[in-house]
């Protein structure tokens, strides 16, 4: 199968172990891209049921072995799709090898990433948890961190709703989803304890058929035929906006579903069933969304009870709450991850900085012939010179060489920004083999880019001699301004800035 470079492909899986929440959030995320991008959803020999919940955002599905040899997995991929394809990976196995093959086969690649565990070799790593360092962060020079609720990963039904204002100081409808694993059962044990609060009148369950645990929430329900306990199996986005909206309290752990309950605006228990939930719990407790009950797999039936029927007797205690949840998620999302996708979409180059090794294809690049006419300096460099000169730029901190790479790994060009006395100035020159490919604005866009994450405060400044009108067209269109006309070493130059105000 020979895609184009406006597919994106969607690689997850889920079972009964790993739970629903990576295909809920490729599914958020397909929504924001579909009317732009061909979807393809990658998935190890899913079930119909699986199928039926993501096939009205995807084109085409691609069906995978089943696998634990995730090496394999990887190979898997790559047979079934082209390395124009920018590859979406969610899920707890695609570590840094697996990500590392796909970056080496060159493909564009983003992870969707809640751990932090190990190296990033992604192009693009979106994490919507809130308050997160960048330094937690292993990676690339070229990776892209997107963090935080600017990028949250929400299905548009959720997205766009006009928040619950009920007022309604009453709790009788509860609401519970422990995600489709659910291995410790705690569907059916905050149901049981629900079931002991005489006010209770109707207990909603979303469950799902990979619910290991499906038998004994059934007998649960049979037992308790005096009670309103209603099962919602393979529940769609508009149907439990609805429910949301109806019920008066929701439980359920920090995942998705915990922000689509915020979204709505629901009176929320939340807290632990996972490790990998602990930065989106953070995330909930920084905005004063929750009623955070810690880790929801130790609490004893006696606990919750008694924990619950004194949120029950104290309603307005969700007041304060509920205002939070209105003002934490902007809703503008899918414009901001829709860029994303456009910009990376559109690269033909990645970077990493220049290291020692890199002196001789440097000193190639310095003397061609091109790059010395346009120089202020046209004498021929000497070789010696050069090295020594090289690694005392390369010890210094304000001094960034970036080197560019195209699909196929072959080196391309370069942009050196360096501070010089009071100003950071930017050069740039392109292998005379890859000339005419259009480099070199997305040379400049990146750099600057990179360097102004760094060094926010800084303008980067470009001298081009009025006559290299070439040159000067590259600098305006990656973003260059302000120009003046001065004079620089005896030639007619143009002066560009670029800053974080202009960038």
């Amino acid at each position: 199968m020979k895609l184009n470079s406006n597919n994106i492909v969607f690689r997850v899986d889920c079972s009964s172990q790993t739970g629903m929440g990576h295909l809920v959030r490729c599914i958020a995320l397909a929504e924001m891209l579909k009317e732009t991008f061909t979807i393809y959803f990658a998935l190890q020999e899913p079930s119909q049921s699986i199928i039926s919940k993501f096939i009205h955002v995807a084109n085409h599905i691609i069906i995978l072995p089943v696998t634990r040899d995730y090496k394999l997995d990887a190979e898997n991929l790559i047979k079934q799709t082209s390395n124009d394809d920018t590859i979406v990976l969610d899920g707890y196995f695609f570590d840094a090898d697996y990500q590392l093959k796909i970056k080496n086969s060159g493909y564009k690649l983003v992870c969707i990433d809640d751990l932090i565990s190990w190296h990033q070799f992604a192009d693009v790593v979106i994490n919507h948890a809130e308050g997160i360092d960048e330094s937690r962060y292993l990676k690339e020079e070229h990776t892209n961190l997107y963090l935080g609720l600017k990028y949250v990963m929400l299905r548009n039904a959720f997205l766009k709703i006009k928040q619950n204002v009920s007022n309604n100081t009453i709790i009788t409808k509860v609401f519970i989803s422990m995600g489709a694993a659910d291995i410790t059962n705690l569907t059916y044990r905050y149901t049981k304890t629900l079931l002991q609060i005489k006010t209770i009148e109707e207990v909603h369950l979303m469950v799902s058929s990979v619910n290991p645990h499906i038998n004994s929430i059934e007998e649960l329900i049979k037992i308790n035929s005096n009670k309103k306990i209603i099962c919602h199996f393979d529940i769609s986005d508009n149907e439990l906006v609805d429910l949301l909206k109806r019920v008066d309290l929701a439980i359920c752990p920090a995942s998705n579903v915990s922000l689509e309950c915020c979204a709505v605006g629901v009176n929320l228990i939340s807290g632990l069933t996972a490790d990998n939930q602990a930065q989106l719990l953070n995330t909930l407790i920084k905005f004063n969304t929750i009623v955070n009950f810690g880790n929801l797999n130790e609490l004893e039936e006696s606990i919750i009870l008694e924990r619950i029927k004194k949120l029950i007797n104290s309603p307005l205690v969700f007041e304060e709450l509920r205002l939070n949840q209105k003002q934490m998620i902007d809703g503008d999302s899918p414009s901001r991850i829709l860029n994303i996708f456009k910009e990376l979409s559109t690269s033909k180059l990645s970077f990493r900085f220049a290291k020692a090794e890199d002196a001789d294809l440097y000193y190639e690049w310095a003397n061609d012939e091109l790059v010395r006419a346009n120089s202020y300096n046209q004498d021929k460099i000497e070789y010696t010179g050069h090295v020594d000169w090289f690694n005392r730029k390369l010890k210094s901190i304000y001094c960034r060489f970036y080197l560019f790479f195209n699909n196929k790994k072959e080196p391309v060009g370069q942009v050196r920004i360096d501070k010089q006395g009071d100003e950071v100035i930017i050069g740039i020159s392109i292998d005379s083999k890859h000339r005419g490919n259009s480099y070199g604005v997305e040379m400049l866009k990146k750099a600057s880019a990179n360097y102004l994450h760094y060094f926010s405060e800084a303008e980067i400044i470009a001298y081009i001699k009025c006559e290299n009108n070439a040159s000067y067209r590259i600098f305006i269109d990656a973003g260059f301004r302000n120009e003046e006309i001065v004079d620089m070493n005896g030639f007619k130059s143009y002066k560009l800035h670029k800053s974080t105000s202009c960038s």
